[in-house]
């Protein structure tokens, strides 16, 4: 299985427009990866809560690929530390995920 396929999971149209939106901005447009993220704070904080559950969702997909080997050399320091993180955050009981065995 390509590791871009996650089978049976079904997204809306607005979060893959979303996607490749992000995407290409980090591929060319964002000038400072430190500055937007300071910039993102000045949200709503209502909004800071909703984008972090979309930066966990991101962060437990990479740990889980580098749990399965789907990673290389491009984005191996991005997945490890992801691993790590997401590995931290379970045995410290800040969040719950059964499924996932480090």
């Amino acid at each position: 299985m390509d590791y871009q396929e996650f089978s049976g999971e079904v997204i809306s149209e607005q979060d893959k427009a979303f996607a490749k939106e992000f995407t290409n901005f980090v591929n060319g447009r964002m000038c400072s990866a430190e500055k937007t993220g300071k910039e993102l704070t000045r949200a709503h904080r209502y909004l800071q809560q909703q984008m972090f559950k979309v930066f966990m969702g991101f962060m437990r997909q990479l740990a889980y690929n580098y749990q399965k080997g789907f990673y290389d050399e491009r984005n191996e320091w991005a997945s490890r530390l992801a691993s790590e993180a997401y590995r931290h955050l379970i045995e410290s009981n800040l969040i719950f995920d059964p499924n996932y065995q480090p």
